[in-house]
């Protein structure tokens, strides 16, 4: 029968027409191969674990384009209620009488291979594709039917039709249809094979590194993966049931009513933040269905967000310390700035001195927010990756003692000596600007932490890691073992308990993305607090 109907309603060809688009010298055997693979891929593109038929023959459909010419061509399937689904798209432009007869010859052709009448009024049709003019007087002259079988299962009818006479012929037709089957075949394999990936899903929820677990409409507890077992502090050895995770989170939520609420809603359910002990769990109930699309239990991730939540809170503390670094310099300029327009309109206007001291309070402050905000975007450009060097042949002796000498009277003012132990001349390949502005937060943050002695410097090359070496060493507060681990995070600050003393820390976070974009490394020592501390910072000898 599917033969009769395949060849029943070709016209006979009167001239041979070129049918496979190909390249020259490209043979039939590869185009079909080419033309299965290309049908493969986008099933499991578009279809993954649910080999929809009628999205199967839509996407077959759409690929013939690539096989022959056509004016339309269309498919139809049945669908679940028994109606007929009739979808055309129009590659030239026809008329709507051209649509009408092509969806006729579709629905005499499904009907003989069913055995049975499909009425045109169960028909539920869309056409796409060029717009249909029916000032074209063009009828159907070339057209075949080419039934689609799936796993020995008839899933569609497709239909390729031309106004042109003679246009496929009996041959060409043939050879579609066993390009078509070839493509059939492949889907009722991976049919085959998405059944067996489905067992291997099991699998892979034992190996989430979030908690999963399933209830079905009895609550009684389905598949659970081991983590659910660490996250509520369970035995691993125990055979875990609904009683366990309900109890341990007793007085935290009740699960089972949002387990109710998800089923009888048929919607997923969020609840942002669970304490239970030690952790913070983030929890998403979600009906489970059927390919019916009926509901048959309900899913309950556990998702452990205690470092998410910590990293919040330390992104909090620093927007905070930010705005408290801000705000002091600001203040400053305002205060500044009402003053001095107050005073000058005042009639005795405002004496040279004062005029003086305000605007060098305004330059301060201002320097000291432009020196935050700097800090703040070369932050943000270490952290994107688009930090930038411009590396040349310096003396970084030379650098060293710039630096030092920038920082003398600041040092002076506290009463410390800063020496300079180096080398007479050193040159390497490096970012003058940059280095000395490494060199400049490690020596300015010796002088704040120190208020009595002495600031070392000293350069000395190592050559086993091919590195020069430079120390700032003071005999300050020094650094507790807690901070030394985390001096270089942009999350934390130097703590001495003198409000004087405090910063924003960001200086070292530059330091250290300056250091390890010249491919060197940053570091601290210090023997405890109240004992000074030193910073060493390394860079690459000069090949």
């Amino acid at each position: 029968m599917l033969a009769v109907v395949v060849t029943g309603y070709i016209y006979s060809s009167t001239r041979e027409r070129k049918f496979l688009k190909s390249e020259a010298g490209q043979s039939l055997e590869l185009q079909q191969k080419v033309y299965q693979a290309q049908v493969l891929k986008e099933i499991s593109e578009r279809i993954g674990y649910s080999l929809d038929t009628a999205k199967i023959v839509d996407i077959i459909t759409s690929s013939l384009g690539n096989l022959l010419e056509y004016d339309t061509v269309a498919y139809m399937v049945l669908a679940e209620d028994g109606r007929a689904v009739f979808k055309c798209h129009v590659e030239k432009t026809v008329n709507h009488e051209f649509v009408e007869e092509v969806k006729e010859k579709m629905l005499l052709s499904y009907g003989a291979i069913l055995n049975r009448e499909i009425k045109p009024t169960s028909v539920d049709e869309s056409v796409t594709g060029n717009i249909l003019d029916d000032n074209l007087k063009v009828k159907v002259a070339s057209f075949f039917n080419l039934p689609v079988v799936i796993s020995q299962k008839l899933v569609g009818l497709i239909n390729v039709a031309s106004s042109e006479k003679g246009r496929y012929g009996e041959e060409q037709a043939s050879i579609l249809y066993t390009i078509t089957n070839q493509a059939a075949t492949a889907v009722s394999k991976l049919q085959a094979v998405l059944d067996s990936e489905k067992g291997k899903l099991a699998a892979v929820i034992y190996s989430l590194t979030d908690g999963v677990i399933t209830v079905d409409l009895n609550y009684q507890l389905g598949v659970y993966n081991p983590v659910v077992k660490d996250i509520f502090g369970l035995p691993t050895d125990k055979q875990l049931t609904m009683f366990d995770i309900v109890d341990s989170l007793a007085g935290k939520i009740d699960l089972r009513t949002k387990i109710e609420q998800a089923i009888a809603e048929n919607k997923t359910i969020t609840v942002p933040e669970v304490l239970l002990k030690d952790k913070a769990l983030e929890l998403t109930i979600s009906p489970v269905k059927d390919n019916a699309g009926q509901i048959i239990a309900a899913s309950v991730l556990f998702h452990d967000i205690t470092t998410e939540k910590s990293l919040e809170k330390l992104r909090q503390e620093f927007t905070a310390m930010m705005v408290h670094e801000l705000r002091a310099p600001l203040t400053a300029v305002r205060w500044s700035s009402e003053s001095m327009i107050k005073n000058l309109s005042a009639a005795q206007g405002m004496e040279p001195a004062k005029i003086k001291d305000t605007a060098l309070t305004i330059e301060t402050a201002s320097n000291n927010m432009l020196e935050l905000v700097n800090d703040l975007l070369d932050v943000a450009k270490i952290e994107a990756g688009k930090f930038e060097l411009n590396l040349q042949d310096y003396d970084i002796v030379e650098v060293i003692n710039e630096q030092a000498k920038v920082f003398r009277p600041q040092a002076e003012v506290k009463h410390l000596a800063i020496n300079v132990i180096t080398p007479a001349k050193y040159v390497l390949k490096f970012d003058r600007v940059r280095v000395s502005q490494v060199l400049g937060n490690l020596i300015s943050n010796a002088i704040k932490y120190t208020d009595a002695g002495q600031i070392d410097i000293n350069l000395s090359p190592d050559a086993e890691n091919k590195m020069a070496v430079v120390a700032i060493k003071d005999s300050g507060i020094g650094v507790s073992r807690e901070d030394l681990a985390q001096l270089f995070s942009k999350f934390k600050q130097l703590q001495s308990g003198d409000r004087s003393r405090k910063g924003t820390g960001l200086g070292l976070v530059v330091s250290k993305g300056i250091v390890e974009a010249h491919g060197g490394k940053i570091w601290a020592e210090s023997a405890g607090e109240n004992l000074g501390s030193t910073f060493y910072f390394s860079l690459p000898l000069k090949k």
